[in-house]
C-alpha cells in the first residue's frame, strides 16, 4: 500500500534530476520503474518491518541537490580512506572521475568500464543486473537509487584471472548532494580478486548506492567496505550477491561514520560447497545511528555461511543488527552461523538486535544469537590491580574487543588498514573523554 510520505517526495525529485546523458532507451525504462516503485512504496517508516528500528523521517524533510552534470575532481582525503595500495577508482558524488583511472595500465584479466559506456552493451552484465526487478522489489531505498542512478563502474574479472592488487573504489560525497552510484562486479569462473570500498566526504550529503556482485563457479572474491562518511551525512547501501558452485565470498564492513547509515547485504547462495562470510564492526558515538541488515538465502545443499558483527556504542549512539538466514528445502547439509555482539559504553547507548532463521530443510546445522553487555568488571579489576588507571584499562579492553573482530578479514593488508581506522576512532573517543 502506498506510504503517506510518497507523494511529492523531495528525495524523488532530487534523484530524478540526476539522469545520465546519452543513456539507451532500455535504461530510461529501468529508472522509470524505480521511480514508480518508490512512489508506490514511499519512504519506509517504523511500520515497515525491515525498517522498524531505523527511522528515516528526518531524511524525508531534507532538500538535497542533484550532483553536477559534469565530472568533478576533488582531493582524496587520504587520512579517512582505507590505507592500502591498489587500483583506485574514484567516484565524486556518484560520478566516476575518469581522469584518475588509467584504463590502459590495468593488469591482465581486469576490465573496468564506466557505467555510461557499459550501458551501451546489449545483453551485457550491466543490462542484466539493472533489469533485474528483484533488486528493487519491496526495497524502497534501492528503488529510489534506481530512479536516479548517477554513475558508477562495471568491474569484470576474467576467467582464471588472479588480480594481485586490491581494487579500491573510493566514493567521495560533498555538500548537500543526493547521489546514487551503481557498481556492477562480475568475477569470472576460477578467478581471484579483492575489492575494497571507502566511503568518505564532507557535508550533509546523501549517498544511496546499489552494488551487484556475481561470483561465478570456483571463484574467490574478497569484498571489504569502510564507511567513514561525514558525521552530517546519510549513507544507505544495498549490495546484491549471487554465488555459484564452489565459490568463496568473503565480506567485511567497518562502519564508523555518518549521521545515519544502513549497510544492507542480500545474498543468494545458488550452488553447493560455497564458503560465504559476511562480518563487520560498527562504532557509533554521539547522535549516530548505524544499521547492519543482512539476508542470506541457501538455495542448494552443502554450503556454509558465517556471520559475525561486533559493535561498540558510546554516548547516545545507536546500533541495529538484523540478520536473516533462509534455508530452502533443497539446501540439505547447510551450515549457517550468525552472531551479533554489542558493547555499551554509556547508559544512553542503545542496540536493537534481531537475528532470525527460517529453515525448510531437515538436515542442517544452523544457529544464531546476540549478546549485549558492558565492559567486564573482573577484567577491569585485573588491569587496575597491575597499576593501570581505570581510564587506560577501559580503553585497552575496548581496543582488544574491536581488534579481535579483524581476525575475520582474510587479506592481511586490509586488516591492518581497518585496524588503523579503529585506532583513529579510539583516539577521537579518548580525546572527547579527556575534554569532558
Amino acid at each position: 500500500m502506498p506510504n503517506d510520505m510518497a507523494h511529492d517526495n523531495p528525495l524523488l525529485k532530487a534523484f530524478g534530476a540526476a539522469a545520465l546523458d546519452g543513456a539507451p532507451e532500455w535504461f530510461g525504462k529501468v529508472t522509470e520503474a524505480g521511480a514508480a516503485r518508490f512512489a508506490e512504496l514511499g519512504l519506509p517508516t517504523n511500520r515497515t518491518e525491515a525498517w522498524k528500528y531505523t527511522s528515516l523521517r528526518s531524511l524525508g524533510g531534507v532538500e538535497f541537490s542533484p550532483p553536477a552534470k559534469g565530472a568533478e575532481t576533488v582531493d582524496i582525503p587520504r587520512d579517512r580512506i582505507a590505507g592500502i595500495e591498489g587500483i583506485e577508482i574514484v567516484l565524486v558524488n556518484g560520478r566516476l572521475d575518469e581522469s584518475r583511472l588509467d584504463l590502459d595500465r590495468l593488469p591482465a584479466g581486469l576490465l573496468v568500464t564506466p557505467l555510461a559506456d557499459a550501458l551501451q552493451y546489449k545483453d551485457g552484465v550491466t543490462m542484466h543486473a539493472l533489469q533485474d526487478e528483484s533488486a528493487i522489489d519491496g526495497l524502497p531505498l534501492a528503488a529510489l537509487s534506481t530512479a536516479g542512478i548517477t554513475g558508477g563502474v562495471l568491474i569484470e574479472i576474467a576467467k582464471d584471472a588472479d588480480i594481485a592488487k586490491p581494487i579500491h573504489i573510493i566514493s567521495i560525497g560533498t555538500g548537500n548532494t543526493a547521489f546514487a552510484p551503481r557498481n556492477v562486479i562480475w568475477v569470472g569462473p576460477n578467478a581471484k580478486a579483492t575489492v575494497v570500498e571507502s566511503h568518505v566526504g564532507e557535508g550533509g550529503y546523501f549517498s544511496n548506492s546499489v552494488t551487484h556482485v556475481t561470483v561465478e563457479n570456483e571463484a574467490v572474491f574478497h569484498h571489504y567496505k569502510l564507511q567513514n562518511e561525514s558525521r552530517e551525512a546519510y549513507h544507505v547501501a544495498m549490495t546484491h550477491v549471487l554465488c555459484g558452485e564452489k565459490t568463496v565470498y568473503d565480506n567485511f564492513a567497518l562502519s564508523c561514520g555518518a549521521k545515519l547509515a544502513r549497510n544492507e547485504i542480500r545474498s543468494k547462495l545458488d550452488g553447493s560447497e560455497i564458503l560465504y562470510a559476511v562480518n563487520g564492526v560498527y562504532m557509533a558515538a554521539a547522535n549516530q545511528h548505524l544499521d547492519n541488515t543482512t539476508f542470506i538465502e541457501h538455495a542448494k545443499p552443502n554450503s556454509e555461511s558465517r556471520e559475525i558483527y561486533k559493535g561498540v556504542l558510546d554516548e547516545n549512539g545507536r546500533g541495529v543488527f538484523q540478520g536473516k538466514i533462509l534455508v530452502q528445502r533443497p539446501a540439505q547439509k547447510t551450515d549457517g552461523y550468525q552472531m551479533n555482539r554489542a558493547l555499551l559504553l554509556s547508559r544512553k547507548a542503545e542496540i536493537d538486535s534481531k537475528p532470525e532463521l527460517e529453515i525448510y530443510a531437515d538436515d542442517v546445522k544452523c544457529s544464531h544469537g546476540a549478546t549485549v553487555g558492558e565492559l567486564d568488571a573482573e577484567q577491569l579489576f585485573y588491569l587496575k590491580a597491575r597499576g593501570i588507571s581505570e581510564h587506560d584499562a577501559r580503553n585497552m579492553l575496548i581496543e582488544a574487543y574491536l581488534r579481535d573482530a579483524l581476525d575475520e578479514i582474510r587479506v592481511d593488508k586490509v586488516a591492518r588498514a581497518f585496524g588503523e581506522k579503529i585506532s583513529d576512532w579510539l583516539a577521537e573517543r579518548i580525546a572527547r573523554e579527556d575534554a569532558a
